[in-house]
């Protein structure tokens, strides 16, 4: 099902990129696979320059390996994804792909008109890019806050073996003060 979403969302960006089902459309019949965050996506291109889910048993001619993308890595476009990708398979394939993956856009603010028309797509757009312009920035001081918490803070932090470690010395030490205070509860029983 996922696999399907995102044939679907590939098309319809191919759709407003004649530039790029032209660039794809001598590749048909082939087969490519996209890894990405432990996720695998099978595409084979059609004819026309764009893409289908593939349920062919063959290796696909090319596999990109995508690194597990960040949120703020998505907001900034799959260009940013793409080149952080390792290409393995045939060459002419690869460089299509990584080509069409890399310079393709989409115009959110032109499928919003469709549904809430012009002027008011223009205003959620700019909106939404505020919004996300401004949780960027707060992701980035708190990834900087952090990072100055690590390297200056006075309070160590502990490995998971060190931490381990420290359990089962605060675990002897309650064993010990619970056995301390029998015996003290038991000489008072012998004073009185």
């Amino acid at each position: 099902m996922l696999s399907g979403v995102a044939v679907a969302l590939l098309n319809h960006l191919l759709d407003g990129a004649p530039w790029a089902r032209a660039r794809l459309s001598p590749h048909a019949g082939s087969r490519a696979r996209v890894l990405a965050g432990g996720i695998s996506l099978d595409l084979s291109i059609a004819g026309n320059g764009q893409f289908a889910e593939c349920l062919s048993e063959e290796p696909p001619q090319v596999i990109i390996h995508m690194p597990a993308p960040l949120p703020a890595e998505l907001a900034a476009g799959l260009g940013s994804l793409v080149r952080k990708a390792r290409v393995e398979g045939e060459v002419d394939l690869a460089d299509s792909l990584g080509f069409v993956f890399r310079n393709l856009r989409w115009d959110i603010e032109d499928d919003l008109a469709k549904v809430v028309g012009d002027i008011a797509a223009h205003r959620i757009h700019g909106s939404a890019q505020a919004v996300l312009k401004g949780g960027l920035k707060a992701v980035g001081a708190v990834e900087a806050n952090l990072r100055e918490f690590v390297a200056e803070g006075t309070t160590p932090l502990l490995s998971a073996g060190q931490l381990g470690e420290r359990g089962r010395l605060l675990q002897g030490m309650r064993d010990t003060l619970a056995r301390l205070e029998k015996r003290v509860d038991r000489l008072d029983r012998l004073k009185a």
